[in-house]
This record gives structure tokens, C-alpha cells and sequence, in this order.
């Protein structure tokens, strides 16, 4: 058993621990770097639009890009990888988790909390791109647990994702397509990872659109927003699972019955408990 275990594929050290040092660099980087804001203003739609690219903005894009690019690096050295083989799948999970982490940490003061922070950030992105790494190939004897894995990370990220764009104030011209953009890819990325041999796109582009129509209609609502990230997290859960139901041709009555009641028990517990 030992002996099968240490043959399975395993994630480049050398990549990865140059990857996490770059990321963490540029997190670290916050701290230190101050460069000159740039603002633009433009009117759409008789809307007055302001954009302002500032320290934070740039090194956060930056940490995303890399841990992507890394995502994208680690993958094609799977031996199992497969020439021309397409690999943006595996990018979402990594670049929301950079930017989640990025955001969070600029948020924390220097101390002892910041420095734990950063550990953790280091932990989650190895985390996720081991992960990654793993459900390439689907015959892995772990890809059952990774995937799972995976999918836990994807919908705890998302979350968080959507409380900080909630949290920060954004008007609906600049939140809901963020709302949009994040739920559309991780929807795709969840469906992909369940059927990666069916075209899934149209699907989450439904489940991205669906879940932003409801984030628009809360956003003019007096609702905190964790609660508002968790109601469209669950929209995002029950569509990709609707979804899956449907490619999978097992929607019927029992299935919509089980969705109907885990949408109940769920929008129940958010309402009393956050």
C-alpha cells in the first residue's frame, strides 16, 4: 500500500514552493509599495462611472495572474497531462482563492494576526492547487476526495468572495457584474469537475445570470452581507446541482422534491442565523 502511494503523481515541490513564495511576495508587497493612483471617469448609459487603479488593485490583479499562471504551470507537469489538452478549468479556483486571500490580508493590521494570516493564505493556495493537480485525472484514487475537497473550497471562496464585494459598498453598476463573473466561472468550474464531457457553459452562464438578477434585486434591500453572500452561494449550489440533475437526465419528482427541501432548511437557517 505505502509502495502505490508514493507512485502516485505528486505535485512539483520546486514549482510550488516557488509559486507560493512569489504569491506571498506580492501579498507581502501591500505593505510596502505605494504607487501613484490613476482615476478615470466616463459616463455610460447617463451614469457617471469613476475607476481608480490603486496600489491595491494592481498587486492583487498581480497575485492572481501569477497564482494562475502557476496553476496552469503545475498542471502541464502532471504526467498524465495530455499535449494541447485545454487547462483554464483549472485556473478559477486558484485565482479566486489569490484574491480572496490578497483582499482579506490587506485588510488585516501589522502584527502577530497579519503573519497568521499569511501562513494560512500559504496553506490555502498550496491546498488548492494540490487539488488541482489531483483531479487531473479522474482514474487518481484520490479524485473522489479531492473533488470534494474542491468543491467545499470553491463554494467557502465564493462566499467570501461575495461578502467582500458586498462588504466594500460597490454600486450595483460595479457589483453585479463582479456577482456575475465570479458565479458564472465557479459554476462552471463545478460543473466541469462532475462532466467533463459535456458542454457546461450554457449551463452556468444560466446559473451566473439567475443568481446576479437575484443580487440585483437585493442589493437596493437593507440586508447585512453575509447574509446577502450566503443567499446567492446557495442560488449557485442549487442551480449547479439542478444542473448536474438535468445533464445527468435524473431530474424528477424526487429530485425536485430534495432540492425544494435543502432550499427550505438553507434559506431558513440563513434568515435566523446570520
Amino acid at each position: 500500500m505505502q509502495a502505490m502511494v508514493r507512485e502516485l503523481p505528486q505535485p512539483d515541490r520546486d514549482r510550488l514552493s516557488v509559486l507560493t513564495a512569489l504569491v506571498l511576495l506580492a501579498y507581502t508587497l501591500l505593505r510596502i509599495v505605494v504607487l501613484p493612483t490613476l482615476t478615470a471617469e466616463f459616463s455610460l448609459l447617463g451614469l457617471l462611472i469613476r475607476l481608480e487603479l490603486n496600489t491595491r488593485m494592481v498587486l492583487l490583479s498581480l497575485s492572481a495572474a501569477l497564482t494562475v499562471a502557476g496553476a496552469d504551470w503545475l498542471i502541464r507537469a502532471h504526467p498524465w497531462y495530455q499535449p494541447n489538452q485545454p487547462t483554464v478549468e483549472h485556473w478559477v479556483v486558484p485565482g479566486l482563492a489569490a484574491l480572496g486571500a490578497g483582499a482579506i490580508l490587506a485588510r488585516i493590521p501589522e502584527g502577530p494576526g497579519w503573519w497568521l494570516g499569511l501562513v494560512l493564505a500559504a496553506s490555502l493556495l498550496i491546498a488548492v492547487l494540490a487539488t488541482e493537480f489531483i483531479v487531473l485525472d479522474p482514474d487518481d484514487p484520490r479524485y473522489d476526495g479531492a473533488s470534494v475537497g474542491l468543491t467545499a473550497l470553491s463554494y467557502l471562496l465564493l462566499v467570501g468572495a461575495l461578502f467582500a464585494t458586498w462588504a466594500t459598498g460597490l454600486r450595483a453598476t460595479f457589483a453585479i457584474p463582479l456577482v456575475l463573473a465570479a458565479c458564472t466561472a465557479v459554476a462552471w468550474r463545478l460543473l466541469r469537475l462532475q462532466q467533463p464531457q459535456s458542454p457546461v457553459l450554457t449551463h452556468a452562464a444560466l446559473i451566473g445570470i439567475a443568481t446576479s438578477e437575484i443580487a440585483w434585486a437585493l442589493h437596493y434591500w437593507p440586508i447585512p452581507p453575509l447574509r446577502v453572500s450566503l443567499l446567492l452561494g446557495l442560488g449557485v449550489y442549487l442551480g449547479a446541482g439542478l444542473a448536474l440533475a438535468h445533464l445527468r437526465r435524473e431530474m424528477d419528482r424526487a429530485t425536485a422534491l430534495e432540492f425544494s427541501a435543502v432550499a427550505a432548511v438553507a434559506l431558513f437557517g440563513i434568515l435566523i442565523l446570520s
